[in-house]
């Protein structure tokens, strides 16, 4: 083969190299629809499995906040996580907080939580407390929980349900709105007649 021959095979070598290069890969890796809907909304950090303590200037627990998942915005808007819980030391009582999903303020001073919200409240030597409803709202820089949806108190045998609801956390102090209905069950004796 003269010169000109290996010339024309490199060239037409080369020429089938590019095509094949230009006409993209031949292998495609399918990209989950999760991390697809993540990817487009452009958050600053994607956390998975976030467990996060907080404490007091004095060195005590003060909370513990716990999530699948957190998507991080920065300034440009609320975090959103999934499946948050909350532990807030409150002496003598400790709150348990959780709800299927939550947004974390811009400035990180209110944690919401929707859907199926549950909140107890528990010191020892007394009966818990359990809240439920739709929404519930944190503020950190005052420790009030408030909703204004449908919220529901059990304490003990007495059952209220209120058209809202502010609660503070400190005094366990609280108020269900305007609409209260309260309910009171009796008992059962452990004694036969």
């Amino acid at each position: 083969m003269n010169r000109t021959g290996v010339r024309w095979l490199f060239g037409a070598l080369a020429i089938g190299l590019l095509v094949a290069s230009l006409s993209g890969p031949r292998f495609t890796t399918a990209v989950d629809p999760e991390l697809a809907r993540i990817t487009d909304l452009k958050p600053e950090a994607f956390m998975e499995g976030v467990h996060q303590r907080l404490y007091d200037e004095d060195g005590y627990l003060e909370s513990t906040r716990v999530a699948a998942s957190l998507l991080d915005f920065g300034d440009r808007a609320d975090a959103e996580l999934e499946q948050p819980k909350l532990w807030l030391e409150r002496p003598p009582a400790t709150w348990y907080l959780e709800g299927n999903t939550g947004t974390l303020s811009g400035d990180r001073n209110t944690v919401r939580l929707h859907t199926d919200v549950l909140a107890i409240r528990e010191q020892p030597g007394s009966e818990p407390w359990t809240l439920s409803g739709e929404t519930l709202l944190w503020d950190q820089t005052t420790d009030l929980v408030t909703s204004d949806t449908t919220t529901t108190l059990v304490q003990g045998t007495s059952e209220s349900i209120g058209d809202s609801l502010v609660m503070n956390l400190q005094t366990s102090e609280y108020t269900l709105g305007d609409n209260v209905r309260t309910q009171w069950q009796r008992k059962p004796s452990s004694q036969s007649r």
